[in-house]
């Protein structure tokens, strides 16, 4: 299949570059600088239009929604990157027959979790269903691999015997590999038959932990011992957030502290079913 990946520069959209191709999909990138010959220039704040993506899908067979930023900024404004631009692609593959169309949202989009991340999620999961295409909808909670900003912020913290987390790390979490996550979009694509896909599926790891338990774990897979955990005093933690809210390019503010504070977990049924086996455990991940 041609496939159109938007967001291919990012964490995920890398990995999902490389499974696509690995299993024999040509692969269209949408990026905001093109490198190469089958690099597609799109700008995610302002292609708002149908008309700015009718031609950039014209003999494509799917798309593949991988955009996303944690933090809102005039930069990169999630109304425009999670939103009003996804509205507009979506539209113009359904008036172009695109065949299947599949969105990486976030678990926790439609839950209530009031947000700019999770609204404009949602906005945009909201509206791909109201459209006559075969969707898929993929809802991951923490996504992990050796190359996510995530994942490396957490294993320069499990270098420390003393940790200091918002709330002690008590937030629950189910993380999900990014191997994974590319293995059940390759299984959506491939997917045919009727009735249509049309499903939304909460993408989760194989168990469930805590913020600081998932640190100690990758810790003690070096061969360290459990670190002492203590939670981070209140009015240190509303200083970060003040300051983080004012300066987009740090990894906390008030929106993302209440979104770890809602945690990040799922009911796998349809992934495990999706993807035929257990997904992967995150205490095995430096031993993988």
């Amino acid at each position: 299949m041609n496939i159109l990946l938007c967001g291919a520069s990012g964490f995920v959209g890398r990995h999902l570059e490389i499974a696509l191709r690995d299993a024999g999909h040509q692969v269209r990138r949408g990026v905001r600088l093109p490198r190469g010959a089958d690099d597609i220039a799109i700008n995610y704040r302002l292609d708002t239009e149908i008309a700015d993506w009718l031609p950039r899908l014209k003999g494509i067979d799917a798309v593949v929604n991988a955009v996303g930023v944690l933090r809102d900024s005039k930069a990169q404004p999630m109304a425009q990157l999670h939103d009003a631009v996804p509205r507009a692609l979506f539209a113009a593959a359904a008036q172009s027959g695109i065949k299947r169309i599949v969105q990486i949202s976030a678990l926790g989009a439609g839950s209530g979790i009031n947000t700019s991340y999770m609204q404009t999620k949602q906005a945009a999961d909201d509206f791909l269903q109201t459209l006559d295409v075969d969707w898929a909808i993929l809802r991951p909670s923490l996504i992990y691999g050796k190359d996510g900003a995530s994942t490396r912020m957490f294993m320069l913290l499990s270098h420390m015997p003393l940790l200091m987390l918002p709330e002690g790390g008590r937030q629950m979490l189910q993380p999900v590999h990014i191997d994974d996550i590319a293995q059940a979009v390759i299984k959506l694509l491939a997917a045919t038959g009727s009735p249509p896909l049309r499903q939304i599926i909460e993408c989760v790891g194989a168990e469930e932990v805590t913020l600081a338990g998932l640190i100690a774990s990758y810790r003690m897979q070096r061969g360290g011992k459990a670190p002492l955990v203590l939670a981070v005093p209140g009015f240190m933690l509303n200083s970060v957030a003040w300051i983080g809210d004012r300066i987009p390019a740090l990894p906390v503010g008030n929106d993302t502290l209440e979104m770890l504070a809602a945690g990040s977990t799922g009911n796998g049924d349809r992934f495990v079913k999706l993807l035929g086996h257990a997904p992967r455990n995150y205490r095995d991940f430096l031993n993988d």
